[in-house]
């Protein structure tokens, strides 16, 4: 799944491995196996430690780390690299120039486990809930990391408030005047003038909702209104409201409403 320079799925998959290659990590990743396999890794070929795993494990892959690898069987492991700027955004709220993070060869965290678990779901179907989310879910995995695996001299700020009227505005008048496009987190962050770390929490304290689904239920009631013109097709209410498909629209659409978007059309009455 590419979310256009956001986070990054990628399903790897290899066999036994009689000599160990050469690899070097570009991003900074987490990494899920998917099926039980042995590794082997080190820093020269000839000095190889091993590794075992289970389904369901984790491992931190750290950015710039480059080493010797051979597989002892076949794996199978869903791959998600983090974006440069959710890690950027955490510096700067924190007042650090920078962000490291440790690699794991073995990582446990509830939370973690749960939003990688929302990506496998959100991939499954589609991308349902569009990009927006998965910029929400990758924040919320730097986020982790950084609390548990950084080096940020500072801690991460708790905020109590909320955005301001002006700031709301702002990012509403974004969302509504692109209602039939595609927006990012980046982009309603900067609406508002913040980071996209602190906008994401401040803007669920001054709505009750992530910033995903605010634009989600935002193109719902557009399409309630444009599903009272007779006039126009399913396909035309969908593009208008940033849908590529008929088909993902209604899925939206009902799992907002419980209705779909043809049910919803005949309970008003209209026909054509």
């Amino acid at each position: 799944m590419d979310t256009s320079n956001g986070l990054q799925l990628q399903h790897l998959e290899s066999f036994i491995e009689t000599e160990p290659k050469y690899y070097i990590q570009h991003q900074q990743s987490l990494a899920k196996v998917l099926s039980p396999c042995r590794y082997q890794h080190g820093v020269s070929r000839d000095k190889l430690i091993d590794y075992s795993y289970g389904a369901g494990e984790l491992i931190v892959c750290n950015r710039g780390i480059d080493e010797f690898v051979r597989w002892n069987s076949e794996i199978k492991i869903l791959k998600v690299d983090l974006p440069d700027e959710a890690f950027r955004a955490i510096a700067e709220e924190a007042g650090a120039e920078t962000v490291e993070i440790r690699s794991s060869t073995k990582f446990e965290d509830k939370r973690v486990v749960a939003l990688i678990s929302a990506i496998q779901a959100e991939e499954e179907a589609g991308g349902l809930s569009g990009r927006l989310y998965m910029d929400s879910i990758a924040q919320a995995l730097a986020s982790a990391l950084v609390q548990l695996r950084g080096n940020l001299k500072r801690g991460l700020r708790q905020y109590k408030c909320g955005l301001t009227p002006i700031q709301l505005s702002r990012v509403k008048q974004l969302v509504y005047g692109r209602i039939d496009q595609e927006v990012s987190l980046q982009e309603m962050a900067g609406a508002a003038g913040l980071s996209s770390s602190y906008f994401n929490q401040m803007f669920r304290r001054s709505t009750g909702v992530a910033a995903h689904q605010f634009v989600l239920n935002a193109r719902v009631e557009h399409a309630k209104d444009l599903l009272k013109s007779p006039r126009l097709r399913m396909i035309d209410v969908a593009v208008s409201c940033g849908f590529q498909t008929s088909q993902h629209f209604a899925r939206v659409f009902r799992s907002v409403c419980d209705i779909t978007p043809t049910e919803y059309r005949r309970a008003l009455g209209v026909t054509g």
